[in-house]
């Protein structure tokens, strides 16, 4: 095996503590001589991957720095992504850390079907043929450790990178859970025909395409993002899979917000795209059902096709003048909302987790939301009233009780409030450690005991840095006003 001369790299000047037993005292002498092998390489496919875009951007982007903690990591990105700032923000502020990301671009036909809501995994499946042969072609360059599928999260696309030689690790991996079909008579008409034609898809993916069960027999680590997901992957592929909510908070944890005046009125935020499953008319038929003697001031900030329509709704309702319609910022402007609010209204119908849900706990602000899928991963009763969904009425009147006992509760709402800054600290990017990380550290100990016959020592890790700081100046500046 090639000895690799590399004594300025901050990696290769300590040694893991969690191999100290691979390293035998004359190894260590070794070392300080500047002598090492290579570290592990690790492959990421991160098709979103940008620390200032939308949640599966930053997933992807923060999962390359915590594998950076363990390998070399090479990341291969979607054709939005900037691979020229995202290295030079490697270069300028995690020096100590060896990430290398490269855009694999598309061709004009594969673009427009990324471009298009319906066709959207057509294409993404296209670009994933696309990278798998560029990943190839650096393989046989340079050979890799591990391949880790990252992005996007969703369970029907594995690719084939699985085919590479070297294990393959995918996940968290969610979207097997279906849309709810008795929520079908609060939905427009085209929306619900796309939810049923979506549960269809589901159904049949999760339980005969051949192209993920033979992603899944080859897989070496494959990680639910929620238990509705595990419990789905269990049930129709027969396979266990440990358990990692897919993202993290990555910007400071609020401290406590000073209890709530009775004089003003409640404030309820709802964020999130304004679509069919987002399923934001529970919130206004809720409102509608308030006594006159419960104030409340709701913010809606999010677009989308359903925007025009459930305004409608909301002046048909008569409750148009409780509501104001924000349109979707960039997202660390978006945590000033979550700060504003008293309450986060989170209404989805199906998602595999919810950002917003972690947002919100963030900046202290508790949660009303819908019990089901991954939301009911994340909110306890410490931080959140949990709302049934039996029914759209069920949950309507459960909503609605919900905001009239925090309105008129402050001791506990402010109880609330305090609990959600606890919760949102076990979901930091820093402080979190799950079954991906451990993966990790597992590959990169194997590759270091494959090694020990060979004249020289590979460090078990990078110094760990933190993952979050370098990256929070707008969030900090939201907590500091």
């Amino acid at each position: 095996m090639q000895i690799i001369r590399n004594s300025t790299h901050p990696a290769n000047k300590q040694i893991g503590l969690a191999q100290a037993d691979l390293i035998s005292e004359a190894s260590v002498e070794k070392l300080s001589d500047g002598v090492c092998f290579r570290r592990p390489r690790l492959l990421v496919i991160a098709f979103s991957c940008d620390p200032h875009e939308s949640m599966e951007h930053r997933n992807g982007w923060y999962r390359a720095l915590q594998a950076a903690r363990y390998f070399d990591v090479t990341v291969l990105c979607g054709p939005q992504s900037n691979a020229q700032e995202l290295n030079e923000q490697i270069a300028g502020q995690f020096t100590d850390l060896q990430i290398h990301f490269d855009v694999v671009q598309v061709d004009p036909k594969t673009q427009k079907l990324l471009d298009s809501s319906l066709l959207f995994y057509v294409g993404y499946r296209r670009w994933l043929t696309k990278a798998f042969e560029y990943a190839k072609q650096l393989e046989a360059h340079q050979s890799f450790d591990a391949s880790h599928l990252v992005s996007l999260c969703g369970y029907r696309e594995p690719g084939e990178f699985w085919k590479l030689q070297a294990q393959f690790l995918w996940g968290p991996i969610g979207g097997t859970s279906g849309f709810p079909v008795r929520f079908l008579s609060i939905c427009d008409l085209r929306g619900g025909l796309f939810e049923l034609a979506r549960n269809i898809v589901n159904y049949s993916q999760l339980r005969f395409s051949r192209r993920i069960r033979n992603a899944i027999e080859k897989t070496s680590v494959l990680v639910a993002a929620n238990r509705s997901s595990q419990c789905d992957l269990q049930r129709h592929l027969q396979v266990e899979t440990p358990l990692e909510l897919e993202t993290g908070i990555d910007f400071p944890v609020a401290d406590p917000k000073p209890a709530r005046s009775p004089e003003r009125p409640l404030r309820i935020l709802w964020a999130g795209r304004l679509r069919t499953w987002k399923g934001l008319p529970i919130l206004i038929y809720a409102i509608a059902r308030l006594p006159k003697d419960v104030a409340v001031q709701v913010r809606v900030v999010g677009d989308g096709s359903c925007k025009e329509s459930w305004k409608k709704l909301a002046r048909r309702l008569g409750v148009e003048h409780m509501i104001e319609w924000i349109d979707r910022p960039p997202y660390r402007d978006s945590l000033e909302y979550y700060r504003w609010a008293d309450v986060f209204s989170f209404t989805s119908l199906r998602d595999t987790s919810g950002t917003g849900l972690l947002e919100s706990l963030a900046m202290g602000t508790p949660i009303v939301g819908l019990d089901h899928q991954g939301s009911a991963d994340i909110m306890t009763s410490d931080c959140a009233i949990r709302i049934g969904t039996r029914s759209p009425a069920v949950s309507i009147h459960q909503l609605s009780e919900a905001i009239v006992k925090l309105a008129k509760d402050p001791a506990l709402l402010k109880r609330l409030s305090d609990g959600s800054i606890e919760r949102a600290k076990a979901f930091s990017w820093d402080s979190r450690r799950g079954a991906v990380e451990d993966s990790y550290e597992r590959i990169a100990a194997q590759v270091i005991s494959s090694q020990r016959r060979v004249e020289g020592v590979v460090p078990e890790s990078c110094p760990v840095p933190s993952l979050t700081t370098r990256v929070q100046c707008s969030a900090e500046s939201i907590l500091e006003s």
